[in-house]
């Protein structure tokens, strides 16, 4: 027996000792005692396929490849190992979760609750993880949790680590009766081997580690013990000097290692060989490029002369940022394969950080059409077939709730399509449908109202509507409702994960994701392919640990939940090469890389390589520090991971025999800058004459050549020359050609032209068609104010809301213009109680109207959004809130009456064909009218001398006000086009002349008054002025009188005030009998121009801006418009903001 070192630098050969050694022993005699190479994991299909490849090899039972837990499972074949299943890390989670529940009374650091926290719960299994690996047990915590506590009762550390030990202990009494933890094989292995008779006299070759854990080195000394001679490679050459940062020995690792396994050996007596040291110069994998075994052989020395020779092997690129970095590699890869005949397998991928890469290498990649590999495992998480079983579950304990529902509905898992579950998904929004509405059975009649005060029927195609939306809700339920009923049935664990698993039949997931593995098959994507294939085994895993572990358990839903999910955080799934000529993509820390002819190490930045230590983790540096003053050794932490990270770098360096690329980026993604890491610092001044190359987002006044590498990117790139061309820029003539080729050829022909269109594309839109604006309106332009104000405020938006009639999507919750609609309902339904009573408003008392108004609140509050307000204990409140400000404004309104001879003569008045009043017409150019229709809140008349004064109240629930310019621009018509109307066909409404005495804003609020003190008097004239009406009056006292008594003393009601010598000041907003006819001619003439700009399909994108103002802050269409005023082709209509004097000049010019 004896132990053989097997020493030599990267690249000298050390694994091809071990492979020509057992070729040799095989070719001297096939037969005979076990030849064993043992290697990593990840390793184990590469060294067989080494092996199996060997010259002279035909075959043999005698040599074999094997890892830590392969070598386990044989020794458990023959001696007869545990037969209880291994317990998964899902299981374990799931187990943790409920331990720490259970126990969160007892628990002094962990029971607070911060188990909750994402990613929590695997910190702590990965630190019993380690506990194990490194052979401690519960009593090793609790003695060590003693002896912290007596230098330091205060310190948290003591309580962590009794927390571990009871749980670490509870979990391991729950396993004990049916599990075996999987961190315990290498424990049996090694209390296994010494009676193993197969593997007695076996020569082992143990490659490919740097180091080892306690258990690791328990099986090697169980190996020592039995086994004929045991070789062992390390990373390693004589000792080398040590100081300043970079010179810190990358071997260091290898170096403990080796005294490690020379102890263990001395200790039972057993021979250490000689070392064999391979020490070829150049070592033999850069034998054809010295500038390599220059940089592997003086990285790490400090103060090495700078290379002499010409650097050819190593590049450097510097991008703009991670995209051109990946991007430049890509198009480095596709060169070396079409000019140098390299294969895809020849390359390999290297980051520290995948993260930060794996998204940009996946997409990039497939975008140069480039074969590869992501040697990563792919978290379950996200994949529909796993929201389907987080979603049902939830959905049921919440009630049915809109969100876990609808995540459930769009996992295309289920027999509605994505357009069905949209529209079911809408109506769900808009009247908040959840619980038992879902399951009584009762069909859906829900419908949207725009009116509290009457029922509003069914439109055209409602009925059909309902009948679709109740159609697919059976649906739903067929498959969700027996599901629901289980759940609610259930006692245990047990019966709530069969009913899990009989709702995934009923939908036939496992035929679903067949149809998805063969569609991904059949379109190439491999890697999505297996996991289609993989998932349903790993959900039916789930179910089967679920039931194991906690089957016999009560849980609620809730906790049910929690802990399913708490399994599946942490499952990831292992994927294997879809082929044997594919990029190799890994970080540095996992992946066993093969040797390779080019390698490429991605994200050589400052933080990112070296790695800076993780500031995380359950046990802090300071706390691993401490218990190792106590002698309990785990794994590597602080200045001991910088070591690693040396090594990392030197087997980075290393990986190529033929060409070495580093890449760094200068910013990240949101452009904040990043410095190039250490190590690329160290290459440029070990290698003077190493190539820099400048990566940019597109192509600069370079090589073209190098960007052209694959059809889809360069056509990307074209767009963004063809740009600079169309700018008088020079390009390439090389761009041209691509652009020709891509014209030649049929599957490129199309994208092209998309490039094109975007190259002159500008944001704007042409004019309807003739034939589409007589589709949209007709010959008679029927529209309302509103609409009018809104192609005003912008034409496009006008063309999306009333052309094609584009609306936002209705949630079940109250926006303005449903308390606008309940206002204007309540302050209707008090008037034509009045008016009904044939009491005059004047005479009311202030009380018996505020006790109206909240009755008439009460009676409307259920009708508002199918009984949005009685939903909620929120809304509930904001009720009474509503009930107060009807109340409120009740009062109000009585006590202006009394103070007014005006009084109310219509409410809620509607015009238009068959309504009381016709529509108001407007004759546009070719014989086409514009018809505008609507309804006016209140019109209040009083006798005039020479008809009626009337007067137009507009109920306002949130600030308005009416100035002069708006007039002007035509930004708010409402009022005066109403005023119009009277004015026009009042006296066939009345039997009298009518005569304009104003517009007005009534504002409907609960508004806060303040108060000198607790004790002073209600101050009614300061709450009067808080609802004083704003907008025009005519300028006539007697008429302004007529409206309130307190004139000629300030009004609390009206925007006006009366001078002592009986003028109005200069602040009224009143109008003379020429200027309401000036603005009545201006507002035929606005209308008239509204009217024939939609006649003539006037789309154009085009908002308004004044005063730093425009109605694009709160349009819903800026996704569709695109509108941005820095573009070319995009730009506000600037409306200046002349002053009056200046607006009634050309007024009265018109």
């Amino acid at each position: 027996m004896s132990l053989h070192f097997i020493l030599g630098r990267a690249g000298t050969g050390k694994t091809r000792y071990c492979l020509e050694a057992i070729r040799r022993e095989l070719l001297a005699a096939p037969d005979g005692p076990p030849l064993i190479l043992l290697v990593p994991e990840q390793a184990t299909f590469q060294m067989e396929k080494a092996l199996v490849t060997a010259p002279g090899l035909k075959g043999s039972i005698r040599a074999q490849v094997l890892s830590f837990r392969r070598l386990a499972w044989r020794v458990a074949q023959e001696v007869g190992g545990a037969a209880r299943p291994y317990i998964g890390d899902l299981a374990r989670h799931m187990l943790l979760r409920r331990l720490l529940e259970y126990y969160a009374g007892r628990l002094e650091i962990l029971g607070r609750g911060a188990w909750r926290q994402p990613g929590f719960l695997a910190e702590v299994a990965s630190t019993l993880r380690e506990f194990k690996h490194y052979r401690l047990t519960p009593q090793d915590l609790r003695r060590a949790a003693e002896q912290v506590a007596s230098s330091d009762p205060s310190g948290t550390l003591a309580a962590k680590l009794r927390d571990l030990a009871l749980l670490w202990e509870e979990m391991e009494k729950a396993l004990a009766p049916r599990f075996q933890d999987p961190e315990d094989t290498l424990e049996y292995l090694a209390a296994d081997l010494p009676r193993s008779e197969n593997f007695k006299g076996a020569e082992v070759w143990v490659d490919g580690f740097t180091g080892f854990t306690p258990q690791e080195y328990a099986v090697l000394e169980s190996l020592l013990r039995i086994c004929r001679r045991v070789h062992v490679t390390l990373c390693l050459d004589r000792p080398s000097q040590a100081g300043g940062s970079l010179s810190i020995d990358p071997f260091h690792p290898s170096r403990e290692t080796r005294a490690k396994l020379a102890d263990l050996a001395r200790r039972w007596g057993i021979t250490v060989e000689p070392p064999t040291l391979l020490e070829a110069e150049p070592p033999r994998r850069f034998a054809a490029a010295p500038d390599l075994a220059y940089v592997e052989q003086n990285f790490f020395r400090p103060g090495a002369p700078a290379f002499v020779g010409e650097t050819t092997s190593v590049r450097l690129l510097a991008a703009s940022d991670r995209r051109a970095e990946v991007e430049g590699v890509a198009r480095d890869i596709v060169r070396l394969c079409r000019t140098r005949g390299y294969r895809w397998r020849d390359v390999a991928v290297m980051v520290r950080d995948l993260d930060l890469y794996r998204d940009l290498l996946v997409n990039v990649f497939t975008d140069y059409a480039i074969p590869f590999f992501l040697d990563a495992k792919r978290p379950l998480l996200y994949h529909p077939a796993v929201e389907l079983l987080r979603a049902a579950v939830e959905t049921v304990d919440r009630d049915w709730a809109y969100e876990p529902l609808f995540r459930l509905l769009k996992t295309d898992l289920v027999p509605l399509s994505r357009e069905e579950v949209d529209v079911l998904e809408n109506y769900v929004l808009a009247h908040g449908i959840r619980g038992g509405r879902w399951l009584d059975g009762r069909p859906w009649t829900y419908r949207l109202r725009y009116t509290l005060d009457e029922d509003v029927e069914p439109g055209p195609g409602d009925e059909e509507d309902l009948e679709r939306i109740n159609r697919l809700r059976e649906q739903v339920v067929a498959f969700l409702g027996p599901f629901h009923q289980a759940l609610r049935a259930s006692r245990n664990v047990r019966e709530t994960t069969l009913a899990l698993y009989n709702l995934l039949l009923r939908l036939d997931v496992p035929g679903r994701l067949e149809e998805w593995r063969a569609r991904a098959m059949e379109q190439g994507r491999l890697d999505e392919a297996q996991e289609h294939a993989q998932i349903w085994e790993a959900v039916v895993e789930v179910m089967e640990q679920l039931v194991e572990i906690l089957g016999d358990e009560a849980l609620t839903l809730r906790e049910y939940a929690q802990i399913l999910a708490a399994g599946l955080e942490g499952h990831r799934l292992s994927l294997v090469p879809q082929g044997l000529d594919q990029v190799l993509i890994a970080s540095l820390d996992r992946s066993r890389h093969p040797e390779v002819r080019a390698a490429y190490l991605l994200g050589v930045n400052e933080g990112v390589l070296p790695a800076r230590p993780p500031a995380g983790g359950f046990l802090k540096d300071a706390e691993r520090e401490r218990l190792k003053e106590k002698g309990v050794e785990l794994a590597p932490y602080g200045e001991r991971l910088l070591l690693e990270e040396q090594h990392l770098i030197y087997l980075a360096l290393t990986r190529s025999r033929e060409h070495l690329t580093l890449s760094y980026a200068l910013a990240d993604e949101e452009g904040r800058a990043l410095r190039p890491s250490q190590v690329i610092n160290r290459l440029k001044a070990l290698l003077p004459g190493v190539e820099v190359a400048a990566l940019g987002p597109e192509p600069g006044a370079g090589d073209p050549l190098s960007y052209i590498a694959r059809p889809a990117p360069a056509l990307s790139f074209l767009a963004g020359q063809l740009r600079r061309f169309k700018d008088g820029e020079e390009i390439d003539p090389a761009w041209l050609e691509v652009y020709n080729w891509a014209r030649e050829h049929p599957h490129y022909r199309r994208r092209l032209a998309d490039i094109l269109d975007g190259l002159f594309y500008t944001n704007r839109e042409e004019p309807l068609s003739r034939e589409v604006t007589q589709a949209l309106y007709g010959s008679t332009v029927k529209s309302s104010v509103s609409r009018l104000e809104s192609f005003q405020a912008c034409p496009f938006s006008h063309f999306l809301g009333h052309g094609l009639k584009l609306r936002e999507r209705r949630r079940y919750k109250l926006v303005a213009p449903d308390l606008g609609r309940f206002f204007h309902a309540a302050l209707k339904k008090l008037a034509a109680a009045v008016m009904e009573g044939d009491i005059d408003w004047g005479s009311l008392d202030p009380g018996y109207c505020r006790d109206l108004g909240r009755r008439i609140a009460e009676e409307l509050a259920p009708q508002l959004q199918n009984e949005i307000l009685l939903s909620t204990a929120r809304y509930r409140y904001l009720t009474r809130k509503l009930r107060q400000t009807v109340e409120q404004a009740a009062g109000v309104l009585t006590e202006q009456a009394r103070h007014s001879a005006f009084r109310p003569a219509g409410l809620e008045l509607s015009f238009g064909r068959g309504e009381s009043l016709p529509p108001l017409e407007i004759p546009l150019d070719g014989e086409r009218v514009l018809e505008i229709s609507g309804r006016i809140d209140r019109v209040d008349v009083a006798p005039g001398p020479e008809g009626l004064w009337v007067r137009v109240v507009d109920y306002k629930s949130g600030p308005a006000d009416l100035k002069l310019p708006d007039l002007f621009w035509g930004l708010k018509l409402q009022l005066f086009t109403y005023l119009e109307l009277l004015l026009t066909f009042g006296p066939r409404l009345f039997g009298r002349p009518c005569l304009p005495a104003g517009v007005l804003y009534f504002p409907v609020i609960n508004p806060l008054v303040r108060t000198p003190g607790p004790a002073a008097e209600a101050p009614e004239g300061e709450l009067l002025k808080k609802y004083r009406m704003k907008g025009f009056v005519v300028a006539h006292l007697p008429a302004l009188k007529l409206m309130d008594d307190h004139l000629p003393d300030p009004s609390p009601f009206l925007p006006v005030g009366i001078k002592k010598d009986g003028t109005l000041d200069a602040r009224s907003a009143a109008l003379t009998a020429d200027q309401i006819e000036a603005l009545r001619r201006h507002l035929r003439r606005l209308l008239k121009e509204i009217g024939e700009r939609i006649a003539r399909g006037e789309v154009d994108i085009a908002p308004y801006r004044r005063r730093g103002t425009s109605p694009c802050r709160y349009c819903p269409y800026r996704p569709v418009c695109g509108f941005d005023p820095l573009l070319p082709g995009d730009g506000y209509r600037f409306l200046p903001d002349p002053d009056a004097r200046e607006i009634w000049e050309r007024l009265l010019q018109e």
